[in-house]
């Protein structure tokens, strides 16, 4: 029997809600944050009674959020375990508010968070005893299917997670496994580079600007995999393990679910993930998130270990000239994280203890 916990999930879109709902349906006492400007989804949530209905490969049903709310400290006042599902590019403003309003013994959990627990801790107050980590990718492949249903293509599996600093990672993988269980990894930067959208979702996206820009409809998985961009995310995945084989990191390779998503009547368990829709446009979070967070780090890693990332580079190139936005000036670095002019024992000891 799973202990009841009080539970606080920020960001209202599908990631967010298909947590805060499939949490809810376990039996946990959740609370569902979203600022006031990205109420589309929980407006709608709260007109429904407050009911998210669930579907797809976990939990199904309807779900009735304890707490629907805007105030992000009404929400986090009592949590124990805080998890933070939003898009990279609001993950400062994000980090700066709840700073404050964290007490000690709390757990808070990025899903996807591309090194973000370095932003909150800089922003934590130096007597505050919290622990900080994140996922190494999303806890669901998911998708809101309209403003009250969410979807998840996959079931939860065991994901890794680590800290910062690393040394507080078992502590977060003792918090998070009653709910999701989940293993340790070596820092936050090898959960950021180890997540599958590092390798796929800019090279795929962008080989399929023509039929995105055209097909509101467009499903990237169905629709946008041929042998050329399975190659592309190849050269990409490729540069990434060289990229942190020299930072001491280890890599875990993709492109063999990529494969195995073009062969359609060989696997048709992958049929869900196969019908997520986007994107749907070459604003949409595979091309902006990917291009200034999770290729950009990539990037900086390889300068600092002189490891050259010619593909990545040329991604991101591409991605400015479409989005008419420079992506290589508008980006999260290890520099931009405090990681500037060290040694690869300097970066992995700093993310180990938080020191230099």
């Amino acid at each position: 029997m799973i202990a009841l916990k009080n539970i606080a999930v920020l960001g209202g879109g599908g990631t967010g809600c298909t947590i805060a709902a499939n949490l809810t349906l376990a039996g946990q006492n959740v609370a569902l944050y979203e600022h006031f400007q990205h109420w589309e989804n929980l407006r709608e949530i709260q007109k429904n009674g407050g009911v998210i209905h669930l579907t797809g490969q976990i939990f199904n049903g309807d779900a009735k959020i304890n707490r629907i709310t805007d105030n992000m400290r009404e929400a986090v006042q009592k949590a124990e375990i805080v998890f933070i599902a939003v898009i990279a590019g609001r993950h400062e403003s994000l980090c700066k508010e709840l700073a404050p309003l964290l007490r000690d013994g709390q757990v808070i959990c990025f899903s996807a968070g591309y090194c973000a627990s370095i932003i909150l801790r800089k922003h934590l107050p130096k007597d505050r005893d919290v622990i900080i980590g994140e996922m190494q990718g999303n806890v669901y492949s998911c998708r809101m299917v309209n403003s009250t249903t969410a979807f998840s293509a996959t079931p939860y599996t065991p994901k890794k997670v680590s800290a910062f600093p690393a040394k507080d990672t078992n502590k977060l993988v003792e918090a998070l496994s009653e709910i999701y269980p989940c293993s340790p990894c070596k820092n936050v930067l090898e959960a950021a580079l180890n997540s599958p959208n590092v390798s796929g979702h800019l090279a795929g996206s962008l080989l399929n600007t023509c039929a995105i820009e055209s097909n509101p409809d467009f499903r990237l998985y169905a629709d946008g995999l041929s042998e050329g961009v399975l190659r592309c995310i190849q050269a990409v995945e490729e540069e990434k393990c060289a990229v942190m084989e020299a930072a001491g990191l280890t890599c875990e390779r993709h492109l063999g679910m990529v494969a195995r998503l073009m062969q359609y009547d060989s696997f048709p368990e992958l049929d869900d993930f196969r019908s997520l829709s986007g994107p749907n446009s070459m604003k949409h979070r595979y091309i902006v998130e990917d291009a200034s967070t999770g290729q950009a780090l990539l990037i900086s890693l390889g300068e600092a270990v002189h490891v050259p990332t010619p593909y990545s580079q040329a991604l991101v190139t591409l991605a400015s000239a479409i989005n008419q936005m420079d992506y290589h000036a508008h980006a999260r670095t290890i520099q931009e994280l405090g990681i500037n002019n060290m040694s690869v024992d300097e970066i992995n000891q700093y993310l180990e203890t938080s020191a230099n």
